[in-house]
C-alpha cells in the first residue's frame, strides 16, 4: 500500500502543471458570467431602440424606425413630410450619435403602422 501511495504521489508530481492547467480551465468554464439577455444584444440594436422611443415621443414625428451604422443613420417616420420635424429628428440623431447632418437621412413612411411593429 505504501508503494501505491508513493507511485501516485510521483505521478501527481510529474503531471502537477498539466493538472493545474486543467483545473483552472474547468473553473473558468464553470464560472458564472452573470448578465442578462439585454447585455448580450448588440449595442446598435439597443441604441436604435432607444432612438426610436425618443423620436416617437417628439411632437409630430409619429412612429419611427431607425437604422444605425458606422457611416450614418436612416430614419423612417410618419412626420417626415414636415420640415421642422425633419430638422428636429436630424438634431436629435446628431446629438445622440455624433454623426453629421449630411450622414443622416430621413424618409416619410408610406405604410400605415400596424400594432406590434
Amino acid at each position: 500500500m505504501d508503494e501505491e501511495k508513493k507511485s501516485l504521489a510521483a505521478a501527481l508530481g510529474r503531471y502537477r502543471y498539466v493538472l493545474l492547467v486543467a483545473a483552472v480551465g474547468l473553473a473558468l468554464l464553470l464560472w458564472p458570467t452573470g448578465g442578462s439577455d439585454r447585455e448580450d444584444a448588440p449595442a446598435e440594436a439597443t441604441e436604435e431602440a432607444r432612438l426610436e422611443a425618443l423620436l416617437s415621443n417628439m411632437e409630430g414625428v409619429g412612429r419611427t424606425q431607425v437604422l444605425l451604422s458606422d457611416r450614418g443613420a436612416a430614419v423612417v417616420c410618419q412626420g417626415a413630410d414636415n420640415a421642422s420635424v425633419r430638422l428636429a429628428v436630424t438634431d436629435a440623431i446628431r446629438c445622440y450619435t455624433g454623426l453629421g447632418a449630411d450622414e443622416i437621412v430621413i424618409f416619410k413612411s408610406i405604410n400605415s403602422w400596424r400594432e406590434g411593429h
